[in-house]
């Protein structure tokens, strides 16, 4: 079967300032973060970093402790299928050849006492035969905390820049999968799309939770909050976000715990923010809350789909 360390590795390139000074200038309005745990950031960037070096020392008794049993690792590259933790213990601690982890714009947020996420820019290098060469993404992690040690539980990362593409891999059937919850919020998603289409503002108050906040892979140091991102989805905003058309594909839900769930899938859109293009594809991470009875989102995780190089299997539509 066969495997590539780009799997483990995961690929991102530091957004250029002339992108990310775009994504700042169609966002005039964006305050400071206010969905980031300082005190969570600091003790999960440790972790983050703990987690770095022991995938790059092969320590697994380290890894052992680190990553749950129930660890999955979804990419965009392969949206239908999630890497096994047993597949990917193997990757690590036969194949991948990794020099060195690098992690920047950390932010960690409560989702409850024992539950976490982080969204990072993650970088390796790779030293063969006297070169070196790195592999970018941004990245999503869940932590679980267990008998106060933090353990990660699942990871959702998409290379930025225009990298190659790595080849396919033959996986098991996906173990990650709630298919009922995925069924059911799929057509939320749609439903939300749907809304901003028409800027059915009455629909996106009953779907979009108090807390909810937008980050986006490629200007990693914002974060949009609800009040922002629900005025530039009014007719008359100011700065507004328009949605002309939409194409989700390969939804994948899993559930947190018995009123948290994450969903992953792949986004084309047609769009423009505050003018600004905004069309291509993405790969979204959205988290899902249940409050009586009800589904709400609470964050989103939007991250653009680089254009491939070399010969490898194009996203499928």
């Amino acid at each position: 079967m066969p495997r590539v360390t780009l799997v483990c590795a995961l690929l991102f390139a530091f957004t250029p300032f002339a992108r990310q000074n775009q994504i700042k200038e169609s966002l005039p309005e964006v305050p400071p973060p206010a969905d980031i745990d300082a005190g969570l950031t600091e003790t999960l960037g440790q972790a983050e970093q703990v987690f770095g070096d022991a995938i790059v020392r092969k320590d697994r008794q380290r890894l052992d402790r680190i990553v749950d049993p129930g660890y999955t690792l979804r990419i965009s590259d392969y949206p239908e299928q999630s890497l096994p933790r047993s597949m990917w213990m193997d990757n690590v601690l036969n194949r991948l050849k990794a020099e060195s982890f690098e992690h920047h714009h950390d932010a960690a947020r409560k989702l409850a006492d024992n539950l976490a996420v982080v969204s990072l820019l993650f970088t390796a290098k790779e030293v063969t035969n006297g070169k070196t060469a790195s592999w970018n993404s941004y990245v999503v992690d869940f932590w679980k905390k267990r008998d106060e040690n933090w353990q990660i539980i699942a990871r959702y990362g998409n290379r930025l820049g225009d990298s190659p593409a790595p080849p396919r891999l033959e996986l098991p059937p996906p173990g990650d999968i709630d298919s009922k919850l995925t069924q059911e919020l799929r057509l939320l998603e749609q439903q939300l799309g749907e809304a901003a289409i028409h800027r059915d503002t009455k629909v996106l108050e009953g779907l979009v939770g108090s807390e909810y906040s937008l980050r986006l892979g490629d200007a990693p140091q914002l974060s949009v909050p609800r009040a922002v991102w629900m005025d530039n989805s009014r007719p008359q905003a100011p700065h507004p976000f328009k949605l002309e058309s939409f194409n989700e594909r390969y939804h994948a839900a899993r559930k947190l715990n018995d009123k948290l769930a994450v969903v992953s899938f792949l986004l084309t859109q047609k769009a423009t923010a505050d003018g600004a293009d905004r069309s291509g594809d993405f790969c979204e991470v959205d988290i899902w809350q249940k409050t009586k009875g009800k589904w709400q989102i609470i964050a989103r995780y939007s991250t653009p789909i680089p254009k491939t190089t070399g010969t490898s299997t194009p996203i499928p539509k």
